[in-house]
């Protein structure tokens, strides 16, 4: 069974993304959301993430992953276009006892990041038991919009 928390410091904890693809800029982006310092590690990265690195939002190392890349690390996303590569970040995750979530695999991970909304001091997070991304993201627009009439 699922054991759902919030986060609700992690302005002291680094998180490590590995991937500079879409995926890794949607975790970047709810990593910066809850005032987290980010260390992006990819060759490449979309515009933003490039933008980000460019305005010190986010520390991009500019190379592929490779051992000790997860030293002093809090948390730990997974997010590359390569099979092997996520598979090695998530062993050296568990090795160290760091929380990693896994895009491409979500059950090498320990957790996996819920669909957010996040208005007027409400932080709403949605996620399902059977990993159906979009069951959730459609759950978490309802609701928003629910919220956003209210307000």
């Amino acid at each position: 069974m699922r054991y759902p928390l919030t986060i609700t410091s992690l302005h002291d904890r680094v998180a490590v993304v590995v991937g500079g693809g879409v995926v890794g800029e949607r975790k970047v982006r709810g990593l910066l959301a809850a005032d987290a310092p980010v260390r992006l590690i990819s060759p490449t990265a979309t515009e933003q993430l490039i933008a980000w690195a460019g305005l010190r939002a986010i520390e991009w190392l500019q190379r592929p992953y490779q051992d000790g890349d997860l030293n002093g690390a809090g948390l730990v996303f997974a997010a590359t276009n390569a099979r092997a590569v996520n598979q090695d970040i998530a062993a050296a995750a568990h090795r160290q006892g760091l929380l990693v979530n896994v895009a491409d695999a979500p059950a090498e991970g320990v957790f996996h990041a819920p669909a957010v909304t996040r208005q007027d001091g409400v932080i709403v997070a949605v996620s399902t038991v059977a990993g159906r991304p979009r069951q959730a993201t459609a759950t978490r627009d309802r609701i928003a919009a629910f919220l956003a009439q209210e307000g």
